[in-house]
């Protein structure tokens, strides 16, 4: 049962939209291998949800926003949902955090399961699109940081089929993954990347310290190998984590990171993981001294003013354009 309450009014260029909390439900996976294999555990989530001013004739697309390690921030509400209702989606911002009784991963990145982030986009996009007022072949997803794990993993055809199930049809019809963690976002099924094939963009930062772009890159080259045409990137020179903040840039002393681990990657069909160039596989056990022994603390996050984030949303656009999503 969804609850629909009127909150508040933000503006962005002008625009005012009227911002609602609506919840809805979701599962809990401790983990992707239950994401991708077993059932998970009802919860609720809630998200906001902000309609274009002047939607466009007919059904509505929409755009999921998928919040990073810090929660839902201004930026996801006060700009990227109005950005998205000017270009006529309607804008759902989901919060994967507050209801698990969380306000950030920002030290401890085990308090909320990246599986959680993953599940709560493919829920959202199952009530969405059973809203008769939205374009369920009209339904995007853009991440950020966590949330860019989110962006990108919902697009793994595994996943999507375990967690949707009888609903599996369903599919995003594109995905936005900024600043996302890629170091073990690898999963392959029979040799394949096993996408949904939507188109994808990927948006990064050359000074990211927290989820460096050369994970993504390495990770995009072979994607793009296997699905030409469908994947494109963007590496933003001098930008920082969280380059769509304009707050300045801040050094979290305590923040983590896997900058300094290798990567690895997934065989979806049997769960065994191994590092990326190596056939030996990793055991549990040593996946997680592994990432105990390399993780890293202190990371930059953050921009001086809007320069990257103008440049985001020119290419978020274009994108959208390219694809024919707007004309």
């Amino acid at each position: 049962m969804c609850i629909l309450t009127a909150c508040s009014l933000l503006s962005w260029s002008g625009l005012a939209s009227a911002q609602q909390k609506i919840s809805f439900p979701s599962a809990e996976y401790a983990n992707k291998f239950e994401m991708a294999k077993r059932v998970g555990k009802p919860i609720e989530i809630f998200g906001y949800l902000m309609l274009p001013p002047n939607p466009p004739a007919g059904k509505i697309p929409v755009v999921v926003i998928a919040h990073g390690s810090a929660g839902v921030q201004s930026k996801d509400t006060g700009f990227w949902a109005p950005y998205f209702n000017k270009l006529g989606f309607a804008a759902f911002v989901v919060d994967s955090f507050t209801p698990r009784g969380v306000e950030s991963t920002v030290e401890d990145q085990n308090l909320v399961s990246n599986a959680a982030d993953t599940a709560d986009a493919f829920f959202a996009l199952k009530f969405l699109a059973a809203d008769p007022r939205f374009d369920a072949d009209r339904i995007g997803i853009i991440g950020f940081s966590r949330g860019g794990i989110a962006a990108n993993e919902t697009a793994v055809k595994s996943f999507r089929d375990n967690v949707l199930r009888e609903n599996k049809n369903l599919q995003f019809a594109f995905h936005i993954p900024a600043y996302p963690g890629c170091q073990n976002s690898r999963f392959r099924k029979n040799g394949s990347y096993d996408k949904t094939g939507a188109p994808m963009l990927f948006l990064m930062g050359s000074k990211d310290d927290y989820t460096p772009a050369k994970f993504c890159l390495d990770q995009i080259k072979g994607m793009q190998e296997e699905y030409p045409g469908v994947i494109d990137y963007r590496v933003y020179d001098g930008a920082h984590h969280s380059f769509d903040g304009n707050q300045g840039v801040h050094y979290l002393r305590l923040g983590t990171s896997t900058r300094n681990c290798p990567m690895t990657e997934t065989d979806i069909a049997g769960w065994s993981r191994h590092l990326v160039g190596s056939s030996d596989k990793l055991s549990l056990a040593d996946e997680k001294k592994m990432y105990k022994d390399c993780q890293s603390v202190g990371v930059t996050v953050g921009s001086f003013d809007n320069r990257y984030r103008d440049l985001a949303s020119k290419d978020v656009e274009d994108f959208l354009r390219k694809i024919g999503q707007i004309k």
